[in-house]
C-alpha cells in the first residue's frame, strides 16, 4: 500500500470564507471534483460542506458534545510522522508503531483530514542494468525500420488462464455450521499459445498438459509452417511471396537444440529479441483483451476452453 498526501490542512481548518466559496461554486452547478480543483481541497470535503449548507443553511461547525476527543494534536502529529516515514504500513501497524490511542476508524479519519489517500502501487518487471542496455541497443537498432518491415513479423507467446471457480453460496439458519467443501489445491488451468501478424490472428493452441520444450517443438512441427508457409524463407522466395520473420522470447523451452535445428531446417528466420521484454511483444495486448472478455470464473475447465476459443475468434 502506498500513501499519498494530498494537502497539509485538515478539513476543520477551512476558513468561513472558503466554505462560502465552496457553496457558491456548487450553486453554480460545479461538481465536487471541479470545486476541489479550484479551492485545493478534496472532493469529499467540498461535498460535505455543501451538504451541511443545504441541511442547516450555514457552513459553521456545530458545537460538539459528549466525551472529549482522544485525537490530540500531539497524537495526530505522531501518526503523521510515522506514516510519512513508513508509507507502506497497514493501518493496524501504523497505530502500533506510532503508539497513539486511536481506533482504526479515528486514525483513518485523521489521515483523510490531512489529505492522505491509500493507493495500490503498480508493478513493473524487475530489470537489471545488463537487460536495460540490451533493450536499449535493440530499440536503437530497430527504431528506424520502416512500417512495412513490421508487417512481415509473426509475434508469438504463451500465457496461462485459470478457471477460478465460483464460491458456493447456500442459505442456512444462523446456528447451522457449514462444513467446508474439498477442492483441488491446484486449480485447473489452460496454457494458450498464439501467433499473430500485422493484420490477423494466425494460430491458437490450447494445452491442458505440461507445456514443455517437447510439446512446443511438436506444435511448431505440426502447425507453424502449415498455417504460415511464408515463414519458410526459401519457399517464399521461390513463390515470389514476402518472407516472414518469427518472433519468440528467450524462454528456455523456446531455445533447445532440437527447436533451433527445426528453425534452421525449415529456413525460419528469428527476429532477435531482448530478454525480459514482454512489453515489446504485440501479442501481450491480445492476451489482455482475451482475458478481459472472459468471465471471472468457470465451473469447469471445459467451459473455460470453450470461451477462450470463442473470445479468440471474436477479437479483431
Amino acid at each position: 500500500m502506498n500513501i499519498e498526501r494530498e494537502g497539509s490542512s485538515p478539513n476543520r481548518s477551512l476558513t468561513t470564507d472558503l466554505r462560502w466559496k465552496i457553496v457558491h461554486f456548487k450553486n453554480q452547478g460545479l461538481s465536487g471534483h471541479e470545486v476541489s480543483e479550484i479551492v485545493d481541497k478534496s472532493p469529499s470535503t467540498c461535498n460535505r460542506i455543501y451538504k451541511k449548507y443545504l441541511e442547516t443553511g450555514t457552513v459553521d461547525d456545530r458545537s460538539r458534545t459528549g466525551r472529549p476527543s482522544k485525537r490530540t494534536q500531539e497524537s495526530k502529529e505522531r501518526l503523521l510522522t510515522e506514516i510519512e516515514a513508513n508509507p507502506s504500513l497497514s493501518l493496524s501497524a501504523l497505530l502500533e508503531e506510532s503508539k497513539v490511542n486511536f481506533s482504526k476508524t479515528a486514525a483513518f479519519r485523521v489521515l483523510q483530514d490531512y489529505g492522505f489517500r491509500s493507493r495500490v502501487v503498480s508493478e513493473k518487471w524487475q530489470i537489471g542494468d545488463t537487460h536495460r542496455r540490451a533493450r536499449l541497443e535493440w530499440a536503437q537498432e530497430y527504431i528506424h525500420k520502416p512500417e512495412e518491415y513490421w508487417f512481415t513479423v509473426v509475434f508469438s507467446d504463451e500465457c496461462r488462464v485459470q478457471r477460478n471457480p465460483n464460491k458456493q453460496l447456500v442459505w442456512v439458519k444462523r446456528d447451522v455450521k457449514l462444513d467446508p467443501i474439498e477442492v483441488d489445491r491446484w486449480q485447473a488451468s489452460l496454457v494458450i499459445w498464439g501467433a499473430i501478424s500485422y493484420d490477423e490472428k494466425n494460430i491458437l493452441e490450447i494445452r491442458k498438459d505440461n507445456f514443455n520444450a517437447d510439446k512446443y517443438l511438436e506444435l511448431l512441427q505440426k502447425r507453424l509452417t502449415r498455417n504460415l508457409p511464408n515463414l519458410d524463407q526459401e519457399r517464399a522466395r521461390v513463390t515470389g511471396s514476402t518472407p516472414l520473420l518469427f518472433q519468440q522470447d528467450g524462454a528456455t523451452i523456446h531455445r533447445t537444440t532440437a527447436i533451433m535445428d527445426h528453425f534452421q531446417k525449415r529456413h525460419i528466420e528469428l527476429l532477435p529479441w531482448p530478454a525480459k521484454s514482454p512489453d515489446l511483444n504485440l501479442i501481450e495486448e491480445v492476451w489482455s483483451m482475451l482475458k478481459r472478455n472472459l468471465k471471472r470464473s468457470y465451473s469447469d475447465v471445459e467451459s473455460l476452453e470453450k470461451d477462450v476459443k470463442k473470445v479468440w475468434k471474436s477479437l479483431e
